[in-house]
């Protein structure tokens, strides 16, 4: 039985399915032809309008069309960011720049079908992925390397909690030391020598 994917956002959770978070989401803006404005007034009126591209990481196939409400709700983080003039390209993921054993071609060719991240390398269909080579060996990889870092994750937590005490401890002291030095300086300054 193969997998179907859901594409489908729950509204009710606000939440974006599985299959939604492994695609590559863009909004824009771009100038449209208005040809009614155009007729009426004698030369090309354009008018700007909002667009999602929608790009399956390791496929060629995308889909563009309006940024209608729909859209803005089922990829609202991109949206945001969009909104925001920031880069959408970016999204949640480790970028495939954090494996060594990925060549600068390899990221380029992974980056030319909207491949970014190591979550979307691992999450590529595998009818996808036949177009690169090694690709079986190399998703092998990348999923060896996200769970590697989930099961180092725990103690990098508790590593940085330490750090975190840690400086609060040193803080502590040096605050304990200025007042302790001040209360000497106030002791030294009340005993006054006897003539």
């Amino acid at each position: 039985m193969s997998e179907v994917l859901d594409f489908n956002m729950n509204f009710e959770t606000n939440q974006q399915s599985d299959a939604d978070k492994s695609l590559v989401v863009l909004f824009y803006r771009e100038p449209i032809k208005n040809e009614i404005k155009s007729i009426d007034a004698g030369r090309p009126i354009f008018d700007e309008i909002d667009l999602v591209k929608i790009i399956t990481p390791g496929s060629r196939d995308t889909f563009v069309g309006d940024a209608t409400y729909e859209y803005q709700q089922r990829f609202p983080t991109q949206w945001a960011r969009y909104k925001q003039g920031r880069d959408q390209s970016a999204g949640s993921g480790t970028p495939l720049n954090q494996l060594p054993w990925l060549s600068i071609s390899q990221i380029a060719e992974f980056n030319a079908v909207g491949c970014y991240t190591i979550e979307q390398l691992v999450g590529m269909a595998d009818s996808l992925s036949q177009k690169f080579m090694g690709h079986h060996a190399i998703k092998q990889k990348a999923l060896a390397y996200i769970d590697a870092a989930k099961n180092a994750a725990p103690m990098l937590k508790l590593q940085s909690e330490l750090e975190k005490r840690d400086a609060q401890i040193k803080e502590l002291q040096e605050q304990m030391a200025a007042i302790l030095a001040q209360k000497a300086a106030d002791n030294a300054a009340k005993v006054t020598p006897k003539a």
